[in-house]
């Protein structure tokens, strides 16, 4: 499973370099009006960035296993895990979804950064009600979950799914639920 993540690695890292790069623009410009933006918005309601089940000090420090598990429907470990990236897989190195998580120190207007990843969307957007803002949708390597919190971006991919639709809700579910640890 490990093989499928070095290609949404790359994709993940050409994408957020495309988003650093347009966000570099001139202030007067966001350099999304010309990305069709959602056609629905729904609302996922979730409690503050806080989990219950607090992570492991050592590993993944944003979520657990338990609750990646529960998030997907199957059972998942945690493969690899440091402030900067997390990957969750399905447990036993069976086949079911894995799950991608990975942060970045905004450097532009987390604002103006969520709203240009926003346009990247492609299709429903399913906001959800958490940190600073938070959403989940469909976008060019498929369902994601971002959350911002002051200049921090936590990007949740979800590969292996049923379908679109329920990575999007996996990756929905998760946003509320994660930990963001202070900067290494």
């Amino acid at each position: 499973m490990r093989g499928s993540w070095t290609g949404v690695a790359g994709t993940l890292v050409l994408a957020v370099l495309a988003l650093s790069l347009a966000g570099c623009g001139d202030s007067g410009s966001s350099g999304a009006a010309d990305v069709p933006t959602s056609s629905t918005s729904t609302t996922a309601s979730g409690g503050s960035s806080s989990a219950a089940t607090e992570p492991a000090a050592d590993g993944c420090p944003y979520l657990t296993a338990e609750q990646v598990s529960d998030a997907v429907g199957a059972s998942t470990t945690e493969t690899a895990g440091t402030v900067h990236a997390c990957f969750f897989d399905p447990e036993g190195g069976g086949s079911g979804p894995s799950v991608m998580l990975s942060r970045i120190d905004v450097q532009i207007d987390p604002t103006d950064y969520a709203t240009q990843s926003r346009a990247l969307c492609q299709g429903d957007v399913t906001d959800v009600d958490t940190g600073d803002v938070a959403f989940a949708c469909v976008m060019g390597i498929g369902p994601q979950g971002q959350l911002y919190e002051d200049r921090v971006l936590v990007t949740v991919s979800v590969v292996g799914a049923a379908d679109d639709a329920a990575g999007v809700e996996a990756a929905a579910s998760l946003l509320p639920q994660i930990t963001i640890p202070p900067k290494a």
